[in-house]
């Protein structure tokens, strides 16, 4: 979930911006031509950051736990243990700036070498 998350929704974000902003008549000058990516990639990010989290966290146990315990039975304590949902998400807080970091970064690497090389910007 996470990579699909992270470019499906850049694209769409930025794709989304750039509308909006030529529908209320702005020009896209250089300061908006990085405003959007980054705003975009930084929402990205966040989307990513919790559309993986709850896979990344029963991961982590499975991998730390040696026995017949099959990843249900830890999803079944999660949720009976952890408050519900809310269990899947503990230690999202701090893996949010990790994601934010590198993701935001990524996608904008990823959207200057695509201008840099003569392709259009993503949402362009």
């Amino acid at each position: 979930p996470y990579t699909i998350t992270k470019n499906v929704s850049f694209d769409l974000f930025t794709t989304s911006l750039y509308s909006l902003w030529r529908e209320m008549g702005y020009a896209i000058t250089a300061n908006v031509k990085f405003a959007i990516p980054l705003v975009s990639a930084m929402s990205a990010a966040v989307l990513s950051c919790v559309s993986s989290h709850p896979g990344d966290m029963l991961l982590s146990l499975v991998n730390a736990h040696e026995g017949s315990k099959r990843t249900r039975d830890f999803a079944k304590d999660i949720w009976k243990g952890r408050s519900g949902v809310g269990g899947f998400f503990v230690g999202i807080r701090p893996r949010f700036l990790h994601v934010l970091v590198i993701v935001t970064v990524q996608l904008l690497i990823y959207d200057f070498i695509k201008r840099l090389v003569g392709i259009a910007a993503t949402g362009m």
